[in-house]
């Protein structure tokens, strides 16, 4: 899939942690590179997603999170709905780690 594969200059890291942080040198390439807002997109809200934010934000990067840009999963051990779940994780990531917008607001389209 034409999307999925790296530009020729274009650096990739593989975390093996919940955080992009945590097992990458992702912070010091983006220090080093000059950039301190970040906007977040993927999998899993709850789990990646969450983990990431709170880990950029303790770092001092300004954190978005294109919550459309975002999924989530059940967890129905826990009778729990995707929904809920991912509603609950936008508001504690929004309350204190980033700004939560539509992808929309990004692109200069909305809000």
């Amino acid at each position: 899939m034409p999307c999925a594969e790296a530009l020729a200059d274009e650096l990739i890291f593989i975390k093996q942690t919940s955080s992009a942080f945590a097992s990458t040198d992702l912070a010091a390439h983006l220090r080093q590179a000059g950039l301190t807002d970040l906007v977040v997109t993927g999998a899993v809200a709850g789990f990646c997603v969450n983990s990431t934010v709170r880990a950029g934000s303790d770092l001092g990067f300004r954190m978005i999170v294109a919550r459309d840009a975002v999924l989530g999963f059940d967890l129905p051990s826990a009778k729990l709905d995707a929904r809920t779940i991912f509603d609950v994780t936008m508001a504690h990531l929004e309350a204190d780690f980033a700004r939560v917008v539509e992808t929309a607001t990004l692109l200069g389209q909305g809000e």
